[in-house]
């Protein structure tokens, strides 16, 4: 099991270490490159990219079960929202980044 994940806030550029049990969210690879954050509503997600408004499914899991290199959905404080969601890239997993 890992103990210190490091993610960076893709939007906001913030790189910030979690433990495996923070919840995240997988989105689709479509999700690349959102304007601001993304806005849940139950099994989607709404976000700006581009100048189009667009919604996905995601799945709920935990941040230990993501590897170096994959995108996932965090709560990144300080929340304006409880519906907000960011989009962060796995950048290591106990010091061990992606090749």
């Amino acid at each position: 099991m890992p103990h210190v994940i490091r993610v960076r806030d893709v939007v906001r550029e913030g790189v910030y270490d979690f433990g495996p049990d923070e919840p995240v969210l997988r989105g689709p690879y479509e999700l690349f490159n959102p304007v601001g954050p993304v806005r849940q509503r139950g099994a989607l997600v709404d976000f700006l990219q581009g100048n189009v408004i667009q919604s996905a499914r995601v799945a709920p899991t935990t941040l230990g079960e993501c590897h170096p290199g994959e995108r996932v959905l965090m709560r990144l404080v300080p929340l304006t929202a409880e519906d907000e969601w960011w989009l962060c890239e796995v950048e290591s997993v106990d010091g061990v980044a992606a090749a």
